[in-house]
Formats: structure tokens, sequence, C-alpha cells
């Protein structure tokens, strides 16, 4: 039984001169056995666009950034209660009031904003609560989030995650320090596209090892159906200026029952690059070989669901793969990062032409054809991928594509520019959906139509149904098709022989 940490719920206005004097009246919920919250103060929904150029704190919605509180004493310090109006101003400078209300969660403990709002995207809400402990204690929140979340507690920013993603309970896991007594939470939670909503819940150390110790046991299965991990610069990297205090953050998305593993997670803080090279299958083998970008705006890189997953379908159709864990460039607590795109991008296309380096290298003990290897990505791996094209250094052959694939592409604004000042270009091949917001599949096609310009071998294809992350398709829609079209293309570009 979960006996130490109890919820309280807030029946008090913040800072606007109500005080809290009659704590009697204030509902109170302990938490079920798993340590679940389940009620909350939700206020909401508020407006949060997509923005063209990074905000202060790393995002691109707005609502992750801004403070919609400061009527009643912003972030840091407002209280809400059932019914409490908060007000801010639209994007033509009108006055508009969102009204708090009280909201109970599942039996699972989420939180269903989506259908709470009518299924909106590209919008925030707040969620907040209290929470009493008997004691100045350490404890763990395991926070699950679709999408991006931010956290307060005791007016303190504790924790940070701007992510696109389905929510799967447990996906972050924090330390909070809590003081006797009641604590303030304050929950920020915005939804980009699809599903919107939360679930959270607080274990102390005993409770949280014992949940950690089954996680990592199950990690550890599926890990031993993976390749070995090796590093992308054995020697080492001299005067490397990519440097975390903390390595190898892990964040945790969700995944989709079809998918080859049933894991997704993302790796943040990585400044000693590593990677995994997926064999393909002997009896397919075709000689081709590729390295994969997972995405992950640089901030993180997603491997399992835009790399390993991506491989072992390759495998099957006789690609073998080099899965990239690139050095990131993660936003830190001060909500910078810890260098800017013009310094850090050239570090980073170093890893990706290593990459290549690896496998022309190898190519005798991986039966590859050394002229027959790829690179490509999804959304920042693909501007990776491009950006490794598209490189001022001189082109080494050995650390040279000879084809590229670009999948929901992040396609930077002078980017038709700069291939149409490139020369030699290898063969592209082009996927997105027409539903995608983060990397506008309009955007795409501008491209393609530069690519076509200049003669590029280029082929595009924007499926009706498909946002951002779809990866292998698996939605039920025409997306599952493109590793399908992808090994086509390979044939009509005279990588892959044969019918």
């Amino acid at each position: 039984m979960f006996r130490i940490i109890f919820v309280l719920l807030s029946a008090i206005l913040s800072v606007c001169g109500f005080s809290n004097n009659n704590l009697g009246d204030i509902p109170i919920c302990v938490p079920d056995d798993e340590g679940f919250i389940n009620e909350w103060i939700v206020v909401g929904p508020f407006p949060s666009p997509q923005v063209e150029k990074e905000l202060p704190d790393g995002s691109y919605h707005l609502g992750f950034y801004k403070d919609y509180l400061k009527s009643i004493g912003g972030e840091e310090k407002s209280i809400i209660q059932d019914g409490t109006v908060i007000k801010y101003k639209d994007e033509n400078g009108r006055y508009v009031s969102v009204k708090a209300k009280k909201v109970v969660a599942s039996k699972s403990g989420i939180v269903d904003l989506d259908a709470m709002f009518g299924h909106p995207d590209n919008v925030m809400a707040y969620a907040f609560c209290y929470i009493r402990s008997k004691e100045d204690q350490d404890v763990w929140f395991l926070l699950g989030s679709d999408d991006g979340v931010k956290v307060w507690v005791n007016g303190k920013l504790v924790h940070s995650n701007y992510v696109g993603r389905g929510l799967v309970l447990d996906q972050d896991k924090f330390k909070v320090r809590l003081h006797k007594g009641k604590n303030t939470v304050l929950i920020k939670v915005i939804d980009m596209v699809r599903e919107w909503g939360f679930a959270l819940r607080v274990l102390d150390e005993k409770a949280y090892a014992k949940v950690r110790k089954a996680q990592l046991e199950r990690e550890r299965l599926i890990d031993t159906k993976l390749p070995k991990e090796e590093l992308l610069w054995p020697n080492g990297i001299e005067n490397n200026p990519i440097k975390y205090e903390e390595q190898n953050v892990v964040k945790y998305g969700s995944w989709h029952p079809d998918a080859p593993l049933p894991i997704s997670r993302g790796y943040s803080n990585v400044s000693v690059p590593t990677y995994f090279i997926h064999e393909a299958l002997p009896e397919k083998n075709t000689g081709v070989a590729v390295v994969i970008l997972p995405g992950g705006g640089y901030n993180d890189a997603w491997l399992d669901t835009e790399g390993h997953n991506i491989a072992l379908v390759f495998a099957k159709k006789g690609i073998t793969s080099l899965v990239l864990k690139y050095r990131t460039n993660t936003i830190g607590k001060n909500g910078k990062r810890p260098l800017p795109m013009d310094k850090y991008l050239p570090i980073v296309v170093d890893d990706a032409k290593q990459a290549i380096y690896i496998l022309r290298s190898r190519a005798k003990e991986l039966n590859i054809d050394p002229d027959k290897v790829g690179i490509g990505g999804f959304s920042a791996g693909g501007h990776l991928a491009l950006s490794v094209c598209v490189s001022p250094h001189d082109r080494d052959r050995e650390r040279y594509p000879n084809f590229v694939f670009l999948i929901y592409p992040w396609l930077w604004e002078d980017s038709e520019e700069q291939v149409m000042k490139a020369k030699n270009l290898p063969p592209m091949f082009i996927v997105n959906g027409q539903e995608d917001t983060d990397t506008p599949a309009e955007l795409c096609a501008r491209f393609y139509s530069t690519l076509c310009r200049i003669k590029v071998p280029a082929e595009l294809h924007i499926y009706l149904k498909g946002t951002h992350g779809f990866t292998l398709g698996f939605q039920g829609h025409s997306t599952v098709h493109w590793t399908d079209s992808f090994v086509d293309w390979l044939k009509d570009i005279n990588m892959i022989q044969g019918k």
C-alpha cells in the first residue's frame, strides 16, 4: 500500500490576497496502490501554435514556452482552484478567459485532456494539485505525457521535456524533494497533434526501486535481441566540445503493438557517439548498406522507433544497417543548448560521415558492396543526412553516400539554396505525410521540385495520412508501404539488382 504521500486538492486562490484558512474544506485524495494521483484541477486549453524560430527554452511551440498564468501570479507562484479564471491576450490583443475545473483521472491514472477539450491540436493546459508529505523526503515522480511537459514543485521548475510522443505510463522519471506538510504541483502539457493527456504517480524510494528493477530487467531482455553497441570513435575524441555531467539520459515514448521492439527510448546528453550494426539476412542480402539517423530535434536520438525498428525491417529486405547514436545538442536546465547550431552541425556531420566510413571499411566482413552505401534519417536525422551531402568540407569518397533517404525530414530555410550550390548530389528518396505539421509536406514538395530542376535523381512520396513521427507507418494507412517503395527505388537506381 502506498503509505507516505497524500494528495490534497486545492480549494484556495493564489497570490491574489486569498489565504488558506480552512484545510478541512479541501477535498483529499489518497493515491491508489500504484501511487497514481487521481484528482486534479485542470485549466485550458491555451493556444500553442508551432513557430518557425526556436524559442528561448529550445522549443518550437508557443504554449511550451509562454507563461499563461501571469494574471494570477505566474507559473512559479500560482495556486489554482476549481473555478479559478485565467485571463490572457490572444494574437489579436483581445482578452480571453478560461475557467479551471476539477477532474478525476481514469482507473489507470490517465487524465484525457484530448477528450475533455474536444480533440484540439496545438494547444496547452495546466493541471494543479497539492501533495501532503508526512516528512521532508525525496520521492520519485513517474510521469507519462502526450506531448511535451513541464513540472513545477513548490514553485520550482523540476522537469522539462519538449517532445512529441504518445502517452505511456512512467515515461519520465525524476527525483523531487518534498517538504513536510503541503507541496504544490503544477504540470503544463502541450498537444501537438492527435491525442493529449498525462498521468503522474509518486513513489517513495523503496517503491521506485521495485518499479525500476522490473523495467531494467525488461529492457535487458529487449537489448539481448539487438547487436553489440560499439564506439564510433574507438580512440576517443580529442577536445570534444560536447560534454554533459549526466550522460545518456533515457526518455521513454510510445510504440505501436506491431512494432518489432516493444519499447521506445530517446537518448539525450550523448557526448560519446556509438553505433549498432544490423546485418542483412544472409539469404536476402542485396549488398546494400545504410546509415540510419534517428530523429529527436538534435536534443534526443530516438534509437528504437527511428533506428532499430527500421533496421530490423531492412534486414529482412536484404539491407544491412548501421544505427547511429550521434552526439546530441541537448537543451540544459538553463533552457540553452551547449553549442549554437553553426558550431554543432559540423561536429555531428563528422559523426555521420564516420559511420559511412565504418560501413565501407567493414564491407568484406559484412558482405556489402562499398559502392552501395547510403545514409538516411527521420526528422532531424533527415536534416543531418542532407547536411552530409551539402557539407562544405572536402568530399572524401569513403565518407560520402551513394544515395540518401529522407523520412519526414526537417528542411531548413535555405535547404533549396544549399542543394543548388552543391554538385554531384546523390539520388534522393523522400517520404512525408500530408498531416505532418512539424515538418510540412509542402516543404518536401518544394524541395523535390528543386531537385528535379537541378537534375538530381529523386523520388517523392507524400501520403494522405501520416502525422509527424509515423516511422514504419503502423497506423492502418498507406504509409506502411514506404519501406517497400524504398526497395523498389533502390532497384530503379541500380543499387539492387533483379526484379
